[in-house]
């Protein structure tokens, strides 16, 4: 996923081109998320998590062999590789929260959704530093890095993508090899619910409706994400390759410091925000990202930009940690994942928002304006989080 937007940005030169994809894969994923949402609450949570590694396993391998075949890949191809995982992560992370609400106590919520931070980062920021030497390779001899003169006593090529597609399709079969092997008993039982999907659906937004300071937390602490998926995949490959004149490895290197500073959110924000609630925890760190997102539209430096994704990543982490403890505490198992898909969906809406008047040339050409508008939507986040601050806190549950 780090591969896939530079390729189009820097090999193909057609940066119009991915944000049509990613709005076509963002529109989908409407439909998608809602129905992804009634699966995580329907069927055994292990049997999804195999079930979008088998997927995962016959995409990638299958289009790897393509490649190894013909010696290259074409874009359709690549296209559905995006595609794929990108539908994978919709069902992924609910299943994953899901599936850890349902096996912990409620005493462990807060180390859970903190450690499953911390182990998801730290998996990112090794994949960052893999994609910046498999994207640009590694010449031997001198070098700068972050201002360092290094001296590299070997060279390693650059990867075309099938080879990164093969290593990608090996992982989700090592995935699924563990994930067989696992057992776990419950803490929670769940009734079986029977209906069509449009009425398992309508269940989790009847919960939403009974309780609707879960949705405005939900939404609102979800917003720093929104900007946080559109700077990532859409507009910083852009404004690092056009705006600041950047290379594929500097893009990686964005990756990695910015899994650094979701890395460091997971190992202290608990214990930053210990004796505030969850709710304040996140207005702060909405406001941070806020202020990081005009930060990198301002600044012409690279080596500033990696220092301000520290910051942005902190922001995101953190308050998706604050968040998964909240929705932990606040919404039943039985209907986590349908509460999830509908936040998803809106999610997904805003995306798509933003993707739409992001591909305006007036933007496209002007890339410091993207994270500007951002900026002003994290700010509202907060504004709405900060207005309803109580009303969330000292909510009573109605089921």
């Amino acid at each position: 996923m780090i591969a896939i937007p530079w390729y189009f940005v820097d090999s193909l030169e057609a940066p119009g081109l991915f944000g049509i994809i990613y709005f076509c894969v963002n529109l989908i994923s409407i439909f998608w998320g809602p129905y992804a949402g009634t699966l995580v609450d329907k069927y055994n949570r292990k049997h999804l998590f195999l079930a979008e590694n088998v997927f995962g396993a016959t995409i990638f391998l299958s289009t790897a062999a393509y490649g190894f075949a013909l010696g290259s890949l074409p874009t359709a191809l690549v296209i559905l590789c995006f595609a794929a995982t990108f539908f994978v992560y919709n069902i992924h992370y609910p299943t994953l929260f899901a599936f850890a609400q349902e096996i912990i106590e409620e005493k462990y919520y807060g180390k859970i959704s903190t450690w499953l931070e911390i182990q998801g980062q730290f998996t990112s920021m090794i994949s960052g530093a893999i994609a910046a030497v498999l994207l640009s390779g590694v010449i031997q001899g001198p070098t700068s890095f972050l201002g360092l003169n290094i001296n590299i006593p070997f060279s390693i090529e650059a990867w075309p993508l099938h080879k990164i597609f093969l290593m990608d399709g090996i992982t989700y079969t090592i995935s699924f090899l563990l994930i067989s092997l696992m057992t776990f008993v419950p803490t929670v039982i769940r009734n079986r619910e029977k209906g069509n999907v449009i009425k398992q659906f309508k269940i989790g937004i009847n919960f939403l409706k009974k309780n609707p300071m879960i949705f405005v937390f939900g939404n609102a602490a979800y917003f720093i994400f929104v900007t946080i998926m559109i700077a990532n995949f859409m507009i910083l490959p852009t404004h690092i390759s056009t705006t600041l004149n950047g290379s594929g490895n500097e893009f990686a290197t964005c990756e990695i410091f910015y899994s650094i500073g979701a890395l460091t959110a997971g190992l202290s924000v608990r214990y930053l925000f210990k004796r505030t609630t969850t709710v304040k925890g996140n207005i702060i760190l909405t406001l941070l990202g806020a202020f990081t997102l005009l930060g990198i539209g301002i600044t012409s430096k690279i080596w500033m930009v990696y220092i301000l994704l520290l910051f942005l990543a902190l922001s995101n982490s953190g308050s998706r940690i604050m968040r998964v403890i909240y929705l932990f505490n606040h919404v039943p198992n039985q209907v986590i994942g349908r509460t999830q898909s509908v936040f998803q969906f809106i999610n997904i809406a805003f995306r798509l928002t933003f993707i739409g008047i992001f591909s305006l040339a007036f933007f496209t050409e002007r890339t410091y304006l993207d994270f500007y508008v951002l900026a002003i939507f994290a700010f509202i986040a907060a504004a709405i989080l900060i207005y309803y601050r109580d009303r969330i806190e000292n909510i009573k549950i109605k089921m």
